[in-house]
């Protein structure tokens, strides 16, 4: 993805905890997306003031010990995010 996007949530999705687990789900739909810890953190950073460089700035801030993996996993997640219809692009 082009680190200059930024990625918004798409307002109608909610993230709720679930005993132990992390879903975005849309009311009223059976749509639902399991989400981790670091999976939850890059949905709540997609606010549309945020490219996706900044969120992966934010993510090597928070786990440092896996910098280096770090754009990858958060071009996944987006695209993850992207594909179930819970982000969008500004």
């Amino acid at each position: 993805m082009t680190s200059g996007r930024i990625p918004r949530q798409v307002s109608q999705f909610r993230l709720e905890q679930l005993d132990d687990d992390l879903l975005l789900y849309y009311p009223g739909l059976t749509k639902t997306v399991h989400l981790n810890e670091t999976a939850s953190l890059i949905w709540q950073l997609c606010d549309g003031t945020r490219s996706i460089e900044d969120i992966a700035t934010v993510l090597r801030e928070v786990f440092p010990d896996t910098a280096a993996q770090i754009s990858v996993d958060v071009d996944t997640t987006l695209a993850r995010l992207a594909g179930a219809g819970a982000i969008e692009f500004a």
